[in-house]
């Protein structure tokens, strides 16, 4: 059943639903405020536009890589149990 949440936003009230627990929105709430402060620090940017862009740019980033990271370890999980394996036929 979906719920209801209201979030802030950068100052910007939304409403969302959810199936997600609110623990969970609320920490999907409080890592996006936290990564527009991050490009306010950073940037001369002062539109609220540009700032959600630039963060959803850098959490784009950090998924990426994370997706990379988690795909070189499947195949090194696998090489390792391969060579397991072995040893043990």
């Amino acid at each position: 059943m979906k719920k209801v949440i209201e979030l802030k936003i950068d100052g910007h009230r939304l409403v969302v639903k959810s199936e997600e627990g609110e623990d969970y929105i609320r920490t999907v709430e409080n890592y996006l405020n936290t990564k527009i402060e991050e490009v306010k620090e950073n940037t001369k940017a002062v539109s609220t536009l540009d700032l959600a862009l630039l963060a959803a740019l850098n959490i784009t980033g950090e998924v990426i890589k994370t997706k990379e990271m988690l795909e070189r370890l499947g195949r090194r999980s696998e090489d390792l149990a391969k060579r397991i394996d072995r040893r043990t036929i």
